[in-house]
């Protein structure tokens, strides 16, 4: 590898703009990701202009790298790279859940990760990338950035800080806001009408597409908001919920008038030929849409379109484990594809409304980068979760259970024998 470094010191103003292009190319590497992964224009990365200081950091420890290890085998240095580069997203991950309290990426859900804030798949792409970048990127845009002229390339590094440090401090209190806006939503949620709601979501929608991380962050303040507020109806309610939902005891009839035409549709019926989790989708959509209900009317919130969204959140008839075309093609994530699939069958079956469409969309919210447009959608995701959580546990111990039975009945054989 050529040695490209900065030998003949050239001004301190020429590191400055070496620096601002890095951080232009590493937001365009970001938009274009983000904005494939969405679907849409997306203003990636912490500040509102278009610079990502990581990737200007990152470029700077990867040419130190370089120069210090010029000499070494393509391998180890490749090693060295890969260390240095997943050290300091690590270390920029670290600072600014301390500083700024709040998760920006997490990496928790892939294999081999530390803490979340680096994993092994991540590094390995960002260590490719550094070799492409010393090999024919850093050299390239060095020999033309020194051909400026000083005066210019002073006066664009001049600009560009004063530009940085006014973005940096606008973009450290969008985050203050938006910390303040969770916070506000976590206290009046259930003051608050659903387009007070929507409207307080869509005035950090900037950072949740830029970050969809955070909207885990959401999700967790307002689920534990909507627990808050359950604990003591839940305590006296649920025992009696779980018996109906079992059919020990009969269904409100106010319900069952509700849903009775989704329930006998024959299309939906089909859905009793479909496993869930520890029963079929007909059985664990019905029990959400009735938790929900039951919820909805004890809040005061539009119980009835949120038992029909909530039985119709999962209306898609395909084998969620092993599914294929035409339903659903087997490279596609069913837990992002299937939303989308049941208000398609919704749609065709059934006449819905703008809650009951959204309930069925947002149903797997925070997994969905948009979230919920009305409180109800919130309570559907929360009573679906809590009810999936609820079999996986059963299912679980009922496993845990059959293996310690069989353990015992071999420990009896073997006394036997």
């Amino acid at each position: 590898m050529q040695n490209i470094m900065l030998n003949d010191t050239p001004s301190f103003f020429y590191y400055i703009v070496l620096f601002a292009i890095y951080c232009f190319m590493g937001w365009v590497i970001e938009v274009i990701y983000r904005s494939i992964t969405q679907r849409k224009f997306v203003n990636a990365g912490f500040l509102f202009g278009p610079f990502i200081p990581i990737y200007g950091l990152g470029a700077f420890v990867i040419i130190v790298m370089q120069h210090v290890f010029q000499s070494w085998h393509i391998v180890p240095l490749f090693i060295i790279l890969g260390l240095a580069i997943t050290c300091l997203e690590y270390m920029i991950g670290f600072l600014s859940e301390k500083i700024f309290k709040l998760t920006l990426w997490d990496y928790s859900e892939n294999r081999f990760n530390l803490h979340g804030h680096v994993c092994l798949h991540f590094s390995i792409i960002w260590t490719l990338l550094a070799l492409i970048f010393v090999t024919f990127v850093h050299p390239e845009v060095f020999r033309r950035v020194v051909l400026l002229n000083e005066g210019f390339a002073k006066t664009a590094a001049i600009a560009f800080m004063i530009y940085f440090w006014i973005d940096y401090a606008f973009s450290v209190m969008s985050l203050a806001a938006f910390r303040r806006g969770v916070a506000y939503l976590y206290e009046e949620y259930f003051n608050l009408s659903s387009t007070e709601i929507e409207n307080n979501l869509k005035s950090f929608q900037r950072l949740r597409e830029a970050f969809p991380d955070l909207n885990k962050y959401i999700y967790q303040n307002i689920n534990k908001k909507i627990r808050t507020r359950l604990n003591s109806f839940l305590k006296s309610i649920q025992d009696k919920i779980i018996l109906e939902m079992a059919g020990r005891t009969p269904f409100e009839k106010e319900y069952y008038e509700t849903v009775q035409d989704i329930l006998q549709h024959e299309e939906f019926l089909k859905l009793k030929d479909y496993f869930h989790h520890n029963s079929s989708i007909y059985a664990h959509v019905h029990d959400v849409a009735y938790f929900s209900y039951r919820i909805c009317k004890y809040f005061k919130m539009d119980y009835r379109s949120a038992a029909r969204g909530a039985l119709l959140h999962d209306f898609f008839l395909y084998d969620w484990r092993n599914h294929d075309v035409p339903d659903l093609p087997r490279k596609k994530f069913h837990g992002l594809a299937h939303p989308t699939i049941a208000v398609a069958n919704a749609k065709k079956h059934f006449s819905i409304n703008d809650i009951e469409e959204d309930v069925i969309k947002k149903h797997m919210w925070p997994l969905t980068i948009v979230p919920p447009k009305y409180k109800e959608s919130y309570i559907v995701s929360f009573a679906d979760k809590y009810l999936s959580s609820k079999e996986f546990i059963n299912e679980y111990k009922k496993r845990i259970n059959q293996r310690q039975e069989k353990r015992a009945h071999k420990r009896k054989e073997k006394k036997h024998d």
